[in-house]
């Protein structure tokens, strides 16, 4: 496990609080040790409402849903975790092929804190949204997946390269390196299709910045890709397949524009008994983050459809 210095979890705290009183988001910061990792998250929205939680994506964190949590919690009271090597939770030090097994195994054990939660979940996040239900059959009342992971057949060519003799490798290597500011804007520029249109945007990159720069943080993330990588075939880890198994009413929100082939998004849609789809124009992986407005009201009107009638 990888401890931090309380100074470095300091300054990621007020770039976290930063962003958050940017977009008029008041929030509470709560921690404990959930799955043996000391976790960190944060709630907004009346504790009387149904419970959301919110599960980022790969290099993502509970801070970077700032430009959608006021709206959400109009309707929900939302709980936005940090995942394991992410934000301000702990960094485990769980090599691949194991890793896929143990974020499962922390989530499971995050959820049966709570009682009935909706999982809201990106990328990485809504692929662990997925293949927890599909495991577990929980107690939720519905998914809302962004952009999600596991929604095609096979994991992008960049997560399948980790188990490249060489290529594999050289990522290996290029995941100890500490991120650049360069870097990183090189990265949100792939993920996005205009990312000026990201509010905030500049205490935005500031913030992933320092969280890609804790101790040992592209390492995990290097380990998640391979493990998922190494699974992607078994069933118990391919959601693609079995989606007529998510049985519950499930919201897929994609970008136009996203590497995740929106035809996947479109069949996924077919094959779940209760879901639908909604694709946000002229925006890429992050179309939450480039498209907030977009993104609400399409949450807005599907919570009020399915739950409110």
């Amino acid at each position: 496990m990888v401890h931090e210095p309380a100074t470095a979890t300091s300054r990621l705290r007020e770039a976290g609080d930063a962003l958050y009183h940017a977009a008029g988001v008041e929030v509470q910061h709560h921690a404990a040790e959930v799955g043996g990792l000391h976790t960190h998250w944060v709630t907004a929205g009346r504790p009387d409402l149904p419970l959301a939680v919110l599960l980022h994506g790969s290099g993502g964190s509970a801070a970077l849903w700032y430009p959608v949590l006021n709206a959400l919690a109009e309707r929900r009271r939302i709980i936005a975790v940090d995942m394991p090597g992410h934000g301000e939770t702990e960094i485990p030090s769980w090599p691949s092929p194991a890793t896929m097994d143990r974020m499962l195994e922390w989530l499971a054990a995050f959820l049966d804190r709570l009682d009935w939660p909706l999982l809201i979940g990106h990328s990485l996040g809504g692929y662990l949204a997925l293949v927890h239900f599909a495991r577990r059959r929980p107690r939720v009342p519905g998914l809302v997946l962004v952009d999600a992971a596991g929604i095609g057949p096979r994991p992008p060519g960049f997560v399948m390269a980790t188990l490249h003799p060489v290529l594999g490798a050289l990522l290996g290597l290029a995941a100890g390196l500490r991120p650049t500011r360069r870097r990183m804007e090189r990265t949100i520029r792939r993920l996005t299709v205009d990312p000026y249109k990201i509010p905030h945007g500049q205490l935005a990159l500031e913030y992933a910045l320092q969280t890609a720069s804790r101790p040992t943080a592209g390492r995990f993330q290097f380990e998640v890709y391979r493990s998922v990588a190494t699974h992607y075939g078994e069933p118990d880890y391919k959601p693609w397949g079995r989606l007529d198994e998510i049985s519950c009413p499930a919201l897929l929100i994609w970008g136009e524009r996203d590497y995740f082939p929106l035809r996947y998004a479109r069949q996924a849609a077919g094959e779940m008994p209760a879901a639908k789809l909604a694709v946000v124009p002229n925006t890429g992986h992050l179309s939450y983050l480039e498209n907030p407005g977009a993104f609400n009201e399409v949450v807005g009107h599907w919570l009020e459809a399915t739950y409110e009638k």
